[in-house]
C-alpha cells in the first residue's frame, strides 16, 4: 500500500463537557511550547463553527491535528500530509502515536483537567487518498492485514474491524477492541518497539 496520507481518530468519552473554543488557546499553547516533535507547526485555525466539522486546526506542515465533529462525536485527529519511510505498518504506526501523544496533551492540559478523556477501546483510521486508497473493499483487502497485526499488538488483545462510509467519502477503517488502556499505556508499549522517524 503507497498512501501515506493516513489519518486517526480517537474518541472523547463525553464530548459535551468541552466547550469547542477552548481548543484554540490550547493549540496556540502547543505553537508557543514546541510542543509536537519533528513538525513544523505553522497556525491555528478555528472551524467551530461547521457542524460536525474540523473544530479546531493545528496546522502543521507535515499533518494537521483537528478537534473532529465528525460521525457526530468529538475527538481528535491526527491527518497525514507528507510521506513517512518505511512500510504501510510504519506509517500507521507514526500516525497512531502521533494521535496518542496529542491526546495526551490535551488530556493532561489543566484548562481541560477533568473534562476531557479518550476511548482508546474505538480507533477510526482514514486514507486521504483516492488514487492509492480509494473507498472500496480491495482496499480494505489490501491492508487488513497489516492492521489486524498491528493493532492486536498493541492492544494485547483481539480487534474487530470494518470498513465505514461510502464511495463518496474517504476510505475508513472502524477498530474495535474491547480493552481500552490509557493513552499514556498505549504510547509506553509503542515506544518499546521500533518505529519510522517522521521527516
Amino acid at each position: 500500500m503507497d498512501a501515506h496520507k493516513i489519518a486517526v481518530k480517537l474518541f472523547v468519552e463525553d464530548g459535551s463537557r468541552v466547550d469547542a473554543q477552548t481548543f484554540v488557546p490550547v493549540f496556540h499553547s502547543w505553537i508557543q511550547q514546541r510542543a509536537v516533535p519533528d513538525h513544523l507547526v505553522i497556525d491555528v485555525a478555528d472551524y467551530a463553527h461547521v457542524h460536525n466539522g474540523p473544530g479546531t486546526c493545528l496546522i502543521t506542515h507535515e499533518a494537521n491535528f483537528y478537534t473532529d465533529g465528525g460521525e457526530g462525536r468529538l475527538g481528535l485527529i491526527y491527518a497525514r500530509k507528507q510521506p513517512v519511510d518505511g512500510t504501510f505498518t510504519d506509517r500507521l504506526r507514526q500516525a497512531f502515536i502521533a494521535t496518542l501523544e496529542g491526546a495526551m496533551r490535551l488530556e493532561s492540559d489543566p484548562r481541560l483537567a477533568g473534562r476531557i478523556k479518550f476511548n482508546t477501546g474505538e480507533v477510526l483510521v482514514s486514507i486521504n487518498d483516492r488514487l492509492n486508497g480509494p473507498s472500496v473493499p480491495e482496499t480494505f483487502d489490501a491492508v487488513r492485514g497489516d492492521m489486524q497485526q498491528f493493532f492486536a499488538g498493541v492492544y494485547g488483545a483481539e480487534v474487530a474491524m470494518r470498513q465505514v462510509g461510502t464511495d463518496e467519502t474517504p476510505f475508513k477503517v472502524e477498530v474495535i477492541t474491547k480493552q481500552a488502556p490509557a493513552v499514556d499505556t498505549l504510547l509506553g508499549r509503542l515506544s518499546a518497539r521500533p518505529t519510522t522517524p517522521a521527516r
